[in-house]
């Protein structure tokens, strides 16, 4: 990768991984809003400002803002995301994750070039593999069962569900998913997995050792959740609303909440996966610059 500086803004580990190794291979950083990451003195500005003046890339957390602000659970400093902004020259390249649409509108219009990785299939498919490892490590620290000769139901059908289902599988659990889409299902069959409809599921919730949903939707309501029993576990990966919390925990279920896994089991291969597909853009960039 070419010699650039980066502003880091926030974010959670991963930022903080993020920041050393592009440090260690020579690229100029910057860091704001990380000041409990327990990074070098050099790297911290002591200002929004100072951070990101001068800098090519300024790299935002996964995701990035919630509600108009920057997401920061390793600083004091709450930033709202039009200060930041506000900040930044045109020119300049705004990256996160989950960047809100309207952020993404005024960065065009202030002349920035906005780069966000949850909307680049490498970054993605690389986070729900870190996510699904994550996920087992989970499963199997806070049950006193195995997955081995076990029963576990994973609603929906995306990237992470797709990844943990083989996988679980694979350590001898009986899985079953739930997926909307009839191909989906199918799909699911063809990998040798049970399949079923949210229809379905309050039939067979209490079966279940483990549940996990990777669905930002209430598919798991208090029907479904009255099923299941005290001691299985109940794994939420999936961004808000998800299952119904309230009921969860009125009902004294085994409720785990884990969104942004990879942030808190594997920060260090998530900050490097960052570097990886900052770097791909860059490459690209290039090329089409030079086409």
């Amino acid at each position: 990768m070419v010699r650039l500086q980066f502003a880091l803004v926030g974010g959670d580990a991963r930022a903080a991984w993020l920041a050393r190794i592009l440090a260690g291979e020579g690229q100029r950083v910057r860091c704001f809003a990380l000041e409990k990451a327990g990074l070098p003195p050099k790297f911290c500005a002591g200002s929004l400002e100072g951070c990101v003046y001068g800098a090519d890339w300024v790299v935002l957390g996964v995701p990035a803002e919630k509600q108009g602000r920057l997401l920061t659970p390793l600083s004091v400093q709450e930033l709202e995301t039009a200060e930041l902004l506000a900040a930044l020259w045109p020119g300049q390249v705004l990256c996160g994750g989950m960047l809100a649409q309207g952020t993404a509108l005024a960065a065009v219009r202030a002349h920035l070039s906005v780069c966000d990785l949850m909307a680049r299939r490498d970054f993605t498919v690389g986070n729900a593999a870190l996510t699904a490892e994550g996920a087992i490590g989970l499963l199997l620290r806070e049950s006193e069962q195995s997955l081995w000769k076990s029963r576990a139901l994973i609603t929906g059908w995306g990237r992470i569900a797709s990844l943990l289902a083989p996988r679980l599988s694979a350590l001898g659990c009986q899985v079953t998913v739930a997926a909307r889409k009839a191909g989906d299902r199918a799909m699911a069959e063809a990998l040798g997995l049970a399949a079923c409809r949210f229809g379905e599921l309050e039939e067979i919730a209490g079966e279940q050792d483990y549940i996990i949903n990777t669905v930002p939707a209430e598919v798991l309501g208090r029907a479904v959740l009255e099923r299941v029993r005290p001691d299985a576990v109940l794994l939420e990966l999936a961004s808000a609303p998800g299952f119904d919390r309230e009921n969860a925990e009125a009902l004294g279920l085994h409720a785990v909440y884990a969104p942004g896994l990879p942030g808190k089991t594997a920060p260090h291969a998530a900050a490097r996966l960052m570097r990886d597909v900052i770097a791909a853009a860059i490459r690209e960039r290039e090329e089409n610059d030079g086409s």
